[in-house]
């Protein structure tokens, strides 16, 4: 099985060409996750704890915002993902976008964003 390390969500080659350094999430990040946990599935709300934990350790190379997660240190062999939470919007440009957090194998894993219309700002 491939790790995450190497693949995007979508089963693309990861662009590791430009190196990424560990970091925590932003207050940003954190509260955005958050509250979509909270505003999850009925399994989500498992996941609030695992997020003062997670750290952000890679992004998508195709221009969205997306990041990957390790929770305490550790990152989940990509078995498959498991949406939790799942939200669109309309931004002030008239753009569809949306975002998504998801686990892959028990843990917290990501948060995906991305356009629907294929403009990214």
């Amino acid at each position: 099985m491939d790790s995450l390390s190497d693949k995007t969500s979508d089963g693309l080659p990861m662009d590791n060409a430009a190196p990424f350094v560990e970091r925590p999430l932003t207050e940003k990040e954190r509260l955005i996750v958050v509250w979509l946990l909270q505003h999850g599935n009925e399994e989500a709300s498992k996941y609030l704890p695992e997020v003062e934990q997670a750290t952000v350790v890679g992004r998508c190379p195709c221009g969205c915002k997306t990041i990957y997660f390790a929770i305490s240190g550790h990152r989940p062999e990509n078995d498959g993902m498991n949406v939790l939470s799942n939200y669109y919007w309309v931004d002030d440009d008239g753009h569809t976008n949306g975002i998504f957090v998801y686990s892959i194998s028990g843990q917290l894993a990501g948060l995906e964003v991305y356009t629907c219309d294929g403009v990214y700002d």
